[in-house]
């Protein structure tokens, strides 16, 4: 349909052969043809590029070295046309009818440019493990204070939006796409959809899981840059990482050791009135008890791996 949106969906991929196959089917499986899509692969060395191209003329890829993440994404969105624009990582995938369904809403709402929707947790093999729990309706004082409850692959935002508040930040590796929505809402009217569009691949390799207190500490620091301080929910994430230091420690017989992370947990908690009450929140424990399915499934799928290893053949 001519009135609505051209969509362009860029895919940074670096050695990602065993997902990204999956991730371009969800994208050409879509019923909506007005799509500008590309593939931006830093130079993989693994078969990423063997399954590009396994699918002819029904993509557009490139394939060279970059800077990281927030360039590829860049560099994809300046080599693309359409008017709302979004990215999907090379393990992620679309819901099907995700693309038509926020075309029709941003032809329908043209005061809008950001939309957001659902999303689920997916593992390894694509089966579903849960929802998003963190996802809920838009509130800017709780993105800015509470936490990033937008899910980025199923996010979508108009392109002269994007050029306006300046794009990606491609100095920030953790946190770049919670940056770009807390720009948005700076500027911008913001809109929750509540349908499921996109499958968020839970990996033990995922950046989200591996980041540690790099990750936390990366979006203290941009949250800052906007006059705000550490979010709840990331305040309650260092919480975890501290305990959880404490009880390493405690494993290993080191009693007096481990009384320093434990401080220094109770000491950040108690330190943020929200975080405090946040623990009250029945949203909260939903969050918690969904952390807590994601890391036994990627320790099962890890020992399932090393297991795997120590029996091939030599």
């Amino acid at each position: 349909m001519s009135d609505l949106p051209r969509i362009s969906v860029v895919t940074p991929s670096y050695n990602t052969g065993r997902y990204i196959d999956a991730t371009i089917r969800s994208i050409l499986g879509q019923d909506f043809a007005e799509v500008d899509y590309l593939v931006m692969d830093g130079g993989s060395t693994d078969n990423t590029l063997d399954v590009l191209k396994s699918f002819g003329s029904a993509i557009r890829w490139e394939s060279q070295s970059d800077s990281g993440q927030a360039d590829a994404i860049h560099g994809g969105f300046e080599r693309t046309t359409g008017d709302v624009l979004t990215w999907l990582n090379a393990d992620d995938t679309f819901a099907p009818g995700a693309l038509r369904t926020v075309a029709a809403f941003f032809a329908a709402n043209p005061d809008i440019a950001l939309v957001y929707g659902d999303a689920q947790y997916i593992d390894g093999n694509g089966s579903v493990i849960g929802p998003c729990a963190h996802i809920e309706p838009f509130n800017v004082n709780r993105l800015r204070c509470y936490s990033d409850f937008i899910v980025q692959p199923a996010a979508f935002f108009r392109r002269s939006a994007y050029e306006a508040v300046g794009g990606l930040d491609k100095s920030l590796h953790y946190g770049m796409d919670y940056d770009l929505w807390l720009k948005f809402a700076g500027k911008f009217k913001v809109a929750y959809l509540p349908t499921l569009l996109a499958n968020y691949r839970w990996l033990t390799e995922n950046k989200t899981a591996t980041g540690g207190f790099r990750r936390l500490n990366e979006i203290t620091e941009l949250v800052a840059r906007y006059g705000f301080n550490q979010p709840a929910y990331i305040r309650l994430e260092r919480v975890n990482l501290l305990l959880r230091d404490s009880l390493a420690a405690l494993r290993r017989g080191a009693i007096l050791p481990s009384l320093v992370p434990a401080g220094r947990a109770f000491k950040t908690l108690f330190a943020s009135p929200r975080a405090v009450a946040s623990m009250f929140y029945p949203r909260t424990w939903r969050i918690i008890w969904m952390g807590q399915v994601l890391r036994a499934r990627a320790a099962r799928a890890q020992l399932e791996r090393d297991a795997g290893f120590k029996s091939a053949p030599a």
